[in-house]
């Protein structure tokens, strides 16, 4: 075989690996800061922190939602709207991050989280997970609430169109605890 052949080959080869390579495995340290910036981000939620909320949002949320102003219009009326129907958070927990997927110049994981809240009167326990998403070699993550995820997968596709495919989302599933005592 011709060597500059081989050479070209070999070079294609290393161009192909190298855009896969942000696919894989989280060190352990990385899981644990990742799970930590996860809590974080929730407790913005149980505080009514809309501002922080909206800051660790994915780009590709904003501008699907109409872009920045709309963005946020659309989460502080959503807030609103979970405050007035009497949404309290009793708990959130987090679990260990998925391996991480190519989504271009963007790699992706999901981490699953299980939250515990009262509405209407009703306990209620929702099992979802966050899109967790960084530049490849970057260390700052923002995020997709990935609880519509399960029954609209598309939209996936639509804030991600470069998520490899193929990717398996984790479970989504709600359950109602007891009723809860009237105050």
């Amino acid at each position: 075989m011709d060597r500059r052949l081989l050479c070209w080959m070999l070079a294609l080869f290393c161009t192909f690996s190298a855009a896969l390579t942000h696919a894989g495995e989280l060190a352990p340290a990385e899981s644990d800061a990742l799970q930590k910036d996860v809590r974080s981000l929730l407790s913005t939620f149980a505080r009514v922190d809309t501002d922080a909320m909206i800051a660790r949002t994915h780009p590709s949320v904003k501008r699907f939602a109409g872009g920045d102003a709309a963005y946020a219009k659309a989460a502080r009326d959503a807030m609103k709207t979970l405050d007035d129907m009497g949404v309290k958070v009793i708990s959130d927990d987090v679990g260990e991050p998925t391996r991480t997927y190519a989504a271009g110049a963007e790699e992706v994981c999901f981490v699953p989280r299980t939250t515990v809240f009262t509405v209407d009167a009703q306990t209620v326990k929702s099992l979802a997970f966050m899109v967790a998403i960084r530049p490849v070699g970057g260390t700052q993550w923002r995020y997709i609430d990935g609880a519509a995820m399960q029954a609209m997968p598309e939209l996936l596709r639509q804030l991600l169109p470069d998520l490899q495919p193929d990717v398996p989302l984790p479970p989504v599933r709600v359950e109602q605890l007891q009723v809860a005592p009237r105050t």
